[in-house]
């Protein structure tokens, strides 16, 4: 299948807050070809005792499985569908005009024949249909029949060899490297690792969670690990960011020279703004008095 050169991770990159993907520096991108096989075979097979036929299959089954070296490993359905339905477009491999294109291509060898490729594909029908079957015989007696197809039962309709381009784009953003890794095939891709929306701190991964960029040093982080820095107002990670408490609260700063000038600008502050640092507090304290006022009017009979 033909690659699709557009620019995916700017498109992953959009709803990362706290930073433009038009900003973004340009990633490092590679491409390898790996060889693939599409496999369509149809499997008919009758099974019958003595009492008739038990069990029946008339199946066609069409799957796609990697073709490099060693045993070939059939590849997940959101693979196969992206191969089967871009097969009608592929182009010819021309690495020299992909090299145009990427840092880096790569192409790799098919690993067996194609009469080879047919014997494992009969071998793996086989097991796939391959069945126990529970029926009564005529003396009313439950008998367990395993139900093999033949590899005669079998008929490989077409083999067809084709190399799938796996795209990795690396984009470094000051400490950190964010690797973006799909198939292609035209237009379409499959996602095979997104290292952009994955919290640099901890597990979390995937498209539910907001994720914001720490222009202090680099990371993408989830909201647990994101704070807002109190002197410049922006987002800063918990990784690089350096803290204090005021007023009981920890605040956070880019760095040392940061947390100084808020430390100068907290001292100069009035009694009630530097309670303000921390409104949970402040807020219990305003409680508390009017608890205490109500308190007194009623001790003092005045309520």
């Amino acid at each position: 299948p033909a690659v699709d050169v557009d620019a995916p991770v700017t498109e992953t990159f959009r709803d990362i807050e706290n930073i433009e993907a038009a900003d973004l520096p340009e990633p490092h991108s590679s491409v390898t070809f790996r060889p693939v096989v599409a496999v369509t075979a149809d499997t008919n097979a009758v099974f019958e005792t003595s009492v008739g036929v038990i069990h029946r299959i008339n199946d066609r089954t069409r799957f796609v499985a990697h073709a490099e070296r060693g045993q070939p490993q059939v590849v997940d359905e959101d693979v196969a569908t992206l191969v089967t339905e871009n097969l009608h477009a592929t182009v010819e491999l021309d690495p020299e005009q992909f090299g145009e294109v990427f840092d880096d291509v790569e192409e790799r060898r098919f690993g067996q024949t194609q009469t080879e490729y047919k014997e494992w594909a009969v071998e793996r029908l086989q097991q796939h249909h391959t069945t126990t079957v529970t029926y009564t015989g005529d003396n009313n007696v439950t008998y367990d029949k395993t139900c093999e197809p033949n590899r005669s039962d079998i008929s490989v309709q077409s083999i067809e060899p084709v190399y799938l381009p796996e795209v990795r784009h690396t984009t470094d953003l000051q400490e950190y490297t964010y690797p973006y890794e799909y198939y292609a095939a035209g237009p379409s891709r499959i996602a095979a690792e997104d290292g952009i929306h994955r919290c640099v701190h901890c597990d979390t991964s995937g498209g539910d969670e907001t994720y914001t960029y720490c222009s202090n040093c680099g990371a993408i982080a989830c909201s647990s690990h994101i704070k807002t820095e109190r002197l410049e107002g922006e987002p800063v990670c918990t990784g690089c960011a350096v803290t204090e408490r005021f007023a009981l609260k920890t605040k956070y700063f880019y760095d040392e020279e940061n947390l100084e000038a808020f430390r100068e600008e907290y001292a100069a502050m009035p009694l009630h703004e530097k309670a303000m640092e921390n409104k949970w507090l402040a807020g219990g304290s305003v409680v508390a008095t009017l608890l205490v006022v109500v308190g007194l009017l009623v001790i003092g009979g005045i309520i």
